[in-house]
């Protein structure tokens, strides 16, 4: 597809079509955008019915999870998770959630007035991070409501926390209903080919443009296209080709470069949990919690950092770390401050990162 732009931008076809732009602002702000930014129009496919190139695109990423499905979502995983709601479960049926779910699941339950069953996890210690859900809580909650026509997960959540997908796909697979999987977070980590259907956010932890997501679907107890009608129906008409070309490129990338990519970024995690683990009272915490309060593993590149003394917060830590050392945090959460790493991190980039963790760790002695 960017060859393709690239290719369209370059010859001598006038747009009497939109965006309005008209692919004529050199004078603009980020002009090479709007030179490749185009609707649908002839030999750059469809994305509501894809046949060539966008095609081509949602069979790479189907391939690259290991799933019979991909649907590209330039509305993110959100899209997604309503999609997923209001093909699997009638309207006014049962749908059980396991952990901390994202609004749009609330919006999904709400715009098909079902009914909900919820299992909400345990703190994990003094952290405030929401832990993982076991395959035990899931099968004590479906006893208790038989009439669930699906389960849906979060895993890995935002702090990096991941439950047991797998058993917890057999369990939920037992009563013969689907599993869903609101993976969001965890775009750069395999997913559980046992569940269902899987979203993914690829801008929130791969290299691609913000709001760009699949819906990974695989068949039997799922028809992936009662799932893309309702894609159709949540997902704008009007797609943005440059967010699609960005997934393009994504792919081009982690499959040319991941694994240098994918080894230079574990190495600077390493450098910087080792040097926290030096630390007095700023620490990373989360992975020593794998195997207690339902974490099954847990996303090292996302780095929770607190003050184990309890005298400073996340907000602190996060205030200082952008404003003293220029760092910006993802976000602080009582006694959390979350910074995200991806493999695009630069070795500079974690070098400073590890340079305030031990400052600010000495200059609370």
């Amino acid at each position: 597809m960017i060859r393709e732009l690239k290719e369209l931008r370059d010859s001598d076809l006038y747009p009497f079509h939109m965006p309005g732009h008209k692919r004529n602002m050199a004078d603009a702000f980020l002009p090479e955008a709007y030179a490749l930014d185009i609707t649908e129009i002839d030999g750059f496919d469809d994305l509501q019915k894809p046949e060539g190139l966008i095609k081509e695109i949602e069979d790479r990423a189907a391939a690259y999870y290991g799933t019979d499905r991909a649907f590209l979502l330039v509305n993110g995983s959100s899209c997604g998770n309503l999609s997923a709601v209001s093909a699997l479960v009638r309207h006014g049926g049962r749908l059980l959630t396991a952990g901390s779910c994202h609004r749009s699941v609330d919006n999904a339950i709400l715009l098909n007035g079902l009914d909900r069953n919820h299992i909400k996890p345990e703190n994990i210690g003094d952290t405030g991070i929401p832990g993982g859900i076991t395959p035990g809580q899931v099968r004590e909650a479906l006893d208790k409501a038989e009439d669930t026509e699906a389960v849906l997960l979060t895993s890995p959540g935002y702090e990096g926390v991941i439950s047991d997908v797998e058993r917890i796909a057999e369990t939920v697979h037992e009563r013969r209903i689907p599993l869903i999987v609101d993976g969001a977070h965890g775009a750069h980590l395999p997913v559980c080919r046992e569940a269902d259907i899987i979203t993914v956010s690829l801008h929130k932890t791969l290299p691609a443009f913000t709001s760009t997501s699949l819906c990974l679907v695989n068949e039997g107890l799922v028809d992936p296209e009662r799932i893309k009608k309702y894609i159709n129906i949540f997902q704008t008409t009007s797609p943005s080709y440059l967010l699609m070309a960005g997934a393009e490129q994504c792919f081009d990338i982690i499959e040319r470069q991941g694994k240098a990519l994918k080894a230079r970024l574990l190495e600077n995690l390493r450098r910087l949990y080792e040097a926290s683990a030096r630390n007095r009272y700023l620490k990373i915490t989360g992975k020593e919690y794998t195997g207690q309060y339902g974490v099954f593993d847990f996303d090292e590149t996302k780095i929770c950092l607190m003050d184990l003394s309890g005298r400073r917060s996340g907000k602190e830590i996060y205030d200082t770390l952008r404003s003293v050392y220029r760092l910006q945090p993802e976000k602080a959460d009582g006694r959390i401050c979350l910074c995200m790493s991806s493999i695009m991190d630069t070795d500079e980039g974690f070098k400073r990162l590890i340079d305030a963790v031990g400052n600010m760790d000495r200059a609370w002695d």
